[in-house]
Order: structure tokens, then sequence, then C-alpha cells
């Protein structure tokens, strides 16, 4: 019997939906050396006059806004940093004093859960669009290799010599990140969670910042497509129907900039099965703990996938243009007497071989 799976760990892109303005308008570095037991504040903010400092700044805190995997977030009412931040923005305390000690308990929370890297920590004072915002950016700094001149008596040497504090650009997938609105008090975190003997916990927002936090956009995502597949499987679905449907409210939901309410797609996808629609909707709520509409808070966008690739028992793949995936006047899946499946590609005028 020929069976068709549907290739379904692709990867989807997120770009943004919005023009994004980052401005830096300070920002404080802090070192924290927890290898050699070293915190370093500084009692002056990075010189903006420095060439491209504030530039790769903007850059990368522009990077991290955009990441789909950043989580909604609140302070708890009895969250030490929350009322560090209120003294901050009502003027009772400089910006650089709230700056350092953020920092420090940062380093102290490294210490007390063994993380013995060496990272730098950028807090800044942002405006993003035209709001407020402060912002914590943590990178791991690297070991790498710089050039060096050597001039001397007898000429000149180019050396290479190895430099134990090189700064990289903000990787999506290890970045430390926090961004704080001053006018509604609402942040956006990104970390991954730290895994302990003991415990496993997300620091910055757990330990440092004291939040309550959402499931981001990214994860929301991912947990819908899993339950797709179940009730797919579980109520005997056409997954070559399913899927693309799904892909499609998904992405004009989150395109919109609507936050993403999975009772909304479950009715768009499932509407001719009420069956597969219930079970959809109750392991969302009651397996993943999705009871709400998922807040669209970042600036990122799904693009429509243009293709989708099937594949066969037998090992043939096809890549099918989504423009005609549901067309039957170019490409129709059909079920044959004896239970096989036949797949009759039409009204092609050239084939290539890639």
């Amino acid at each position: 019997m020929l069976t068709l799976i549907l290739l379904y760990t692709c990867r989807y892109d997120y770009k943004e939906v919005k023009e994004m303005a980052v401005n830096v308008k300070s920002c404080y570095l802090y070192l924290l050396d927890n290898v050699h037991q070293m915190f370093m504040p500084t009692e002056r903010p990075i010189d903006d006059t420095v060439d491209g400092a504030y530039h790769f700044l903007e850059k990368n805190i522009e990077k991290c806004m955009k990441n789909a995997g950043g989580r909604p977030a609140v302070f708890k009412e009895d969250s030490e940093a929350r009322q560090l931040f209120l003294d901050y923005r009502n003027r009772a305390i400089e910006f650089s004093e709230f700056a350092e000690k953020i920092a420090a308990k940062r380093f102290d929370i490294k210490d007390r859960y063994e993380i013995f890297t060496s990272t730098d920590l950028f807090l800044c004072e942002v405006t993003i669009s035209d709001q407020d915002y402060v912002v914590g950016l943590e990178l791991t700094c690297k070991e790498g290799m710089v050039h060096h001149v050597n001039q001397s008596e007898t000429g000149i040497q180019n050396n290479l010599i190895v430099h134990q504090a090189i700064i990289p650009a903000a990787s999506l997938s290890s970045a430390n990140f926090f961004a704080i609105s001053l006018d509604k008090l609402t942040l956006t975190i990104l970390e991954n969670m730290t895994v302990t003997v003991d415990d496993d916990t997300f620091l910055y927002a757990d330990k440092i910042l004291g939040c309550k936090t959402e499931i981001s956009v990214k994860e929301a995502v991912k947990k819908a497509r899993i339950v797709a597949d179940e009730v797919i499987k579980n109520h005997d679905l056409d997954k070559l129907e399913v899927v693309p449907a799904l892909e499609r409210v998904i992405k004009e939901t989150i395109n919109e900039g609507k936050d993403l309410d999975l009772k909304e797609v479950a009715e768009e996808v499932f509407y001719q099965v009420p069956e597969a629609k219930l079970t959809y909707v109750t392991q969302i709520e009651e397996d993943h703990g999705i009871k709400k509409p998922v807040q669209n808070t970042n600036w990122v966008k799904m693009p429509l996938k243009k293709t989708q690739k099937i594949k066969t028992d037998t090992g043939i793949e096809i890549t099918i243009p989504l423009d005609y995936y549901n067309n039957k006047d170019y490409i129709e899946v059909i079920n044959m007497p004896d239970g096989r499946l036949s797949i009759q590609i039409k009204n092609v005028g050239n084939i290539e071989n890639k």
C-alpha cells in the first residue's frame, strides 16, 4: 500500500511585521566574569562617540525584540526589581543605580547556579518606535584571535594574539534579553531555561526580575502543530488537507498582528468535523494549558510557505507550490479500489532535471 507522508518538520522563519526604530540613549556595561569571580561595575555609560558602539547595540536589541520566542511578562507585586524600576521611573534613583543593582543580582545568581562563564551585561535606556524602554542584553564572551602589528628596529611584524573577551552578536538561541516598558510596566523576556539537579527555572524571569510570564507565540505555534497531528491521527483525517489549512490560518492571524486564539483556529480548520474540533480545543486547554489567546507582542511575521513537500513510503519526494496544492487541475491524489493511492500531476508543459 502506498502511503503519503507530509513532511511536517520544515523550518519556518520569522520576519518583521512593521518597521522598528531603535535608539539607545544611554548604556552601562557590566563585566560578569564568574570564571575568575570578578564583578566589574562601571561609573559611566559607554562612550557614544565610539564609532559603531551604539549601532552594534541597536542592531542586537532589534534582533531580540523581533524574536518570536520572546515571552510577555508582568512583574509580581512583591518583586524587588519592580520596586527598583518604579524608583527609577519616578526619578527617586538614577538609572546607573538601577542598572548596577540588577547587574550585581545577575552576578550573584550566576554564582548560585554555578554558571561559570564570562559575560557582558548591557543595561540601556532605549526608545523603540517612540516608546521608552529599559533593556538588558547579556552576551557571552568568546575567545578569539586578533591581529597585532609589532614595529621595532628590526622591522614590522604582523602577529596573531589570543583575545579572551570578544563580544559576539546576539545569538537567538543563547541570548539573555529583557525589555521593560516605562509606560505600561510590562516586559518581554528572552532566555533559555536553566536546568539543575534541584531546580528548573528561568533565571531572569523568576530570580532576578520577579515576573510572571506567558507563553510565547513561537511556543504556542509549536504546540498547535503537535496537537493537530494527534487529532489528525485520532480522527482519521486527511493530513494533506488539514495541515496546510492550519498553517494558513495561524500565519494569517500572526501576520495581521492579532493575538493567536487557538479556539478560533480550531473553528476554521475543523469546522466540518465537530468532534475533531472539540478534541483539539480540549487538548490545547487541558494538556498544554493554553486557555486564552496568546499575546502577539513581537515585531515578527510568519511568511506564507511557498511550497509543501510530500513523501511516499517508497521514498519518492514531491515538492508542490502551495498555489497548486489543492488545485486538481495540476495535482490530484486518488484513492484506488485496492486501498492504495495514486498521484497524478497534470498540465505539465516541460520537465527539467535538477
